[in-house]
């Protein structure tokens, strides 16, 4: 390990203890008063926090791996529809986000919402396809952020794993979602200029944009066409991915039911949405600059961290490091804390449905764990960043009609649900792995929505959405 590398090492572990510890502390007294707290943050949070976590959320994976990946792997397209599948996501979820409250003011997760409107069969379905999801949310940033310290500070992949993961772990385990949102608060503070400033040193680098472009029309033309074919796959791949998933995110459900009112939760996607835009676009162009650099990255995912290291000042490298480990950790951390909630709510309390507050937030804080040591042993191995994402993105494509559906959707039985479901799985599945990414995820959803429409315009038992009220009650 080299000095740089210790550096790193212990900078990062400052700044992530330091956020660790702040956000428990924050949390605790509110904790203490109820244990509803843990899992919903009082349903208080205004909108400086809101717009924070959400901003913070994106910068995770979805922001400072992927995008870059997918620009130096398929050009300009992909980086325009990389950014505009995050923007996107968000702007779809306002409406979403309005039903959501209204039908069921006082919830928690997903799946307690699937199993009042769709019984057992198809929540157990659901609870599959979310759990996948936030494990491989985690897991891809535990590995972006593994990747970078491995490959730019020299760090051992060990080190690297844990330097990350167990800060996360701390407050997502002790702080429940009331930490996750105050440390996504302290994070994209510090987010924004971490990012904004390796990314002019490295145009300055160059001598401006142009020089860029020059490289990148030299080594790969066809890569600054809009219409090129594989960008535009993907750029619709990825939006169906991303707005598929982002809808099945217990993150963000979680995040609507922890906020003051409707209101502040739709100026808050709203200016998220218009936030992250640049940001994406931003990050995405680390990746065109590997092409014009005719960079050959030893793993693709650390793409952007490798032109960052070689081409701006050591401090200014730092920055982008710091940017790294706080976009892994926020969006890691709200990851832990949406399983968290999964694993205590929708599988601990469905055995056990009497069981007291202390105990539900000790099998909550068991989950965190469980999840962590699960998804710092993937991030170990280094797998693709962006397989991951896309992998979890493909479940969610083929639940997410069945289960959003059923916010409007009244004659949807829950037979039929989980049939649309596992169908739309069987069936875009074999495409995936066969590497016709952009097929499976259009099969994965048409299958599920035709079933799901289909379902409601035959059924005749209208389902009474007034349950979703009377059965779905503060925890505790």
């Amino acid at each position: 390990m080299s000095d740089y590398g210790i550096f790193l090492l212990v900078i990062n572990a400052v700044f992530g203890i330091a956020i660790a510890v702040i956000s428990t502390r924050h949390s605790r007294k509110q904790i203490e008063k109820s244990s509803e707290d843990f899992f919903t943050a009082g349903r208080n949070t205004g909108p400086a926090l809101m717009i924070a976590s959400f901003i913070a959320y994106a910068v995770g994976t979805g922001l400072l791996f992927s995008p870059g990946e997918s620009a130096y792997t398929s050009g300009v397209t992909a980086m325009i529809g990389y950014a505009l599948a995050i923007s996107l996501a968000y702007i779809i979820f306002i409406p979403v986000s309005g039903k959501i409250r209204s039908l069921i003011p006082q919830g928690h997760t997903i799946g307690e919402y699937v199993r009042v409107r769709y019984g057992t069969g198809m929540y157990i379905v659901t609870l599959f396809t979310t759990t996948i999801y936030m494990f491989l949310l985690f897991a891809t940033n535990m590995t972006g952020a593994t990747l970078a310290f491995n490959y730019v500070g020299g760090l051992p992949k060990t080190i690297s794993v844990l330097i990350i993961g167990l800060p996360t772990l701390y407050f997502a385990m002790r702080g429940g979602v009331v930490a996750a949102i105050f440390s996504s608060g302290l994070q994209s503070i510090l987010i924004t200029p971490f990012l904004i400033v390796p990314a002019v040193f490295v145009i300055h680098h160059f001598g401006g944009a142009a020089p860029v472009y020059q490289g990148i029309a030299e080594n790969n033309l066809e890569f600054l066409r809009v219409g090129n074919p594989d960008g535009m796959r993907f750029a619709i791949m990825i939006i169906i991915a991303v707005c598929a998933a982002e809808l099945l995110n217990q993150t963000l459900w979680q995040r609507i039911y922890s906020a003051r009112s409707d209101k502040i939760v739709k100026r808050s996607l709203l200016a998220s949405a218009v936030m992250v835009f640049p940001m994406t676009i931003t990050a995405s162009f680390l990746g065109l600059a590997a092409v014009a650099m005719k960079m050959h990255a030893p793993h693709t995912s650390v793409v952007a961290a490798m032109v960052v290291n070689e081409t701006v000042p050591r401090w200014a490298n730092t920055l982008f490091i710091l940017v790294i480990m706080l976009a892994a950790t926020s969006t890691g951390g709200d990851a832990l804390s949406g399983f968290s909630s999964l694993f205590s709510i929708d599988i601990i309390r469905l055995a056990s449905p009497n069981i007291s507050a202390q105990r539900a937030v000790t099998f909550a804080r068991i989950g965190a764990v469980i999840l962590a040591a699960a998804g710092m042993t993937v991030a170990y191995f280094q797998p693709s960043v962006l397989f991951l994402l896309l992998l979890a993105d493909l479940f969610a494509s083929a639940t997410v009609i069945p289960v959003i559906g059923g916010l409007y959707l009244s004659r949807v039985s829950g037979t039929m649900a989980a049939i649309a479901t596992i169908a739309g799985i069987a069936a875009g599945f074999p495409m995936f792995v066969a590497g016709q990414s952009i097929y499976s995820f259009l099969t994965a959803v048409v299958i599920s929505g035709l079933i799901t429409v289909t379902a409601n315009y035959f059924g005749e038992k209208e389902f009474n959405y007034g349950l979703l009220k009377t059965d779905i009650k503060k925890f505790y």
